[in-house]
């Protein structure tokens, strides 16, 4: 398909990432893969910006990025991409420029979050969109959270994190306190951590949320099981995970695998105040919302 029969100019997308309001480990599958159970809540920001303009080519994807760390030949993007164009056919000439926003590797889902753009664009502009069960198939192809990414809306995720059923969550209104600390946590490493400390205890005495009934899982908030052991490793993120409850959040925890953390505040005033103190000892601290779910 020649670059102009589908699309000429430039079209800029805002991504934004995520927070996990609690996640549970409940299992290991003989793949190595783990079973979760989660609550994910999109973020107001930090965003990411993809800008998507017409290839000079006849087909496929280019990416550009200058963030360290980011594969611009190998990454959730050109995944997506692929996939999307091997399930339809499409796969126009499209150049990507993508700008993070949102800090890279700190567990807020950016790169899925990115994923998950490119295949909303691709089923925007292609000529025979997918249907929604093949989307989902292919964004739990591209990484465990991109489906959530394709609904944005607060979600109970199961299974490797494909299994997503809508949620209430309780914080609208609220505002986030984000911390990135300057401390990199391999989501590899971290569960290989679990698989050696927890793994004796058994997994059948957690409770579960229950999806259908809102206050059997608002108590959890707050609570991950990535955090003994990324805390024993970082002891300067439990420090901060403290200091945001002393600052006056209604829930503090850790995103994902780390390293980043959020405190969610009633009081929009005392999240302020919360962000100048942080911002005081020297850690990168913003306040976004409120949330609008």
């Amino acid at each position: 398909m020649g670059k102009e029969s589908f699309f000429a100019g430039e079209e800029t997308v805002r991504a934004t990432g995520k927070i996990n309001l609690f996640l549970f480990i409940t299992g290991r599958l003989s793949n190595g893969y783990h079973e979760l159970e989660t609550l994910f809540v999109p973020l107001p920001g930090p965003a990411d910006t993809l800008v998507f303009r017409s290839g000079g080519r006849e087909r496929g994807l280019l990416v550009r990025c200058d963030t360290p760390g980011i594969d611009p030949g190998r990454n959730t993007l050109t995944r997506a991409y692929d996939l999307y164009a091997e399930a339809s056919g499409f796969a126009p000439a499209v150049d990507v420029e993508l700008v993070k926003g949102i800090p890279h590797g700190a567990g807020l889902g950016g790169g899925s979050a990115d994923g998950a753009a490119v295949l909303l664009w691709l089923q925007r502009h292609a000529p025979q969109p997918l249907p929604e069960e093949t989307m989902t198939a292919l964004a739990a192809r591209v990484g465990a959270d991109v489906p959530f990414f394709l609904r944005g809306r607060p979600c109970l995720a199961e299974g490797i994190g494909e299994k997503l059923s809508e949620a209430e969550s309780g914080v609208e209104g609220m505002s986030c306190v984000l911390v990135c600390p300057h401390v990199h946590v391999d989501t590899a490493w971290a569960y290989a951590a679990w698989d050696a400390e927890m793994m004796s205890f058994s997994l059948t005495e957690k409770t579960k949320a229950d999806k259908n009934n809102r206050s059997s899982y608002q108590s959890f908030y707050g609570k991950n099981d990535f955090e003994p052991v990324v805390f024993a490793a970082h002891p300067e993120l439990a420090a901060l995970k403290m200091q945001l409850l002393r600052e006056g959040a209604d829930i503090a925890g850790m995103s994902g695998s780390g390293s980043a953390l959020f405190g969610l505040f009633r009081n929009p005033e005392r999240a302020a105040q919360a962000v100048r103190t942080l911002r005081e000892r020297g850690e990168e601290a913003e306040v976004f919302g409120p949330f609008l779910l």
